[in-house]
């Protein structure tokens, strides 16, 4: 989880690269989920310790417009959106 890898777009530590591989596939799952009408129930907890990551890792350089930032900007969720709704919202998702 130390090593050092190097991606096309920098590099980072192993345990980065997982929590931000985990965060991916997440923030994925909500969104097929949302496209299919679904109400999951997904793991407060992992979704909790995602948010705190994604918010010490996402700096305001990364958002930008739909296919030229690798996040758009931070929307606000509801009063009372779970945990997965609150992180797919700060990663730009309309919730």
């Amino acid at each position: 989880m130390d090593r050092i890898l190097k991606l096309p777009f920098g590099e980072m530590p192993g345990s980065a690269f997982v929590g931000l591989a985990t965060t991916d596939t997440f923030v994925h799952g909500w969104d097929l989920a949302q496209a299919t009408g679904q109400k999951p129930n997904f793991d407060s907890e992992l979704a909790g310790a995602l948010l705190a990551g994604s918010r010490q890792a996402i700096q305001d350089s990364f958002r930008g417009p739909d296919g030229k930032s690798p996040f758009g900007p931070e929307q606000k969720a509801p009063a009372g959106a779970s945990t997965a709704d609150q992180l797919a919202a700060f990663l730009g998702r309309s919730v």
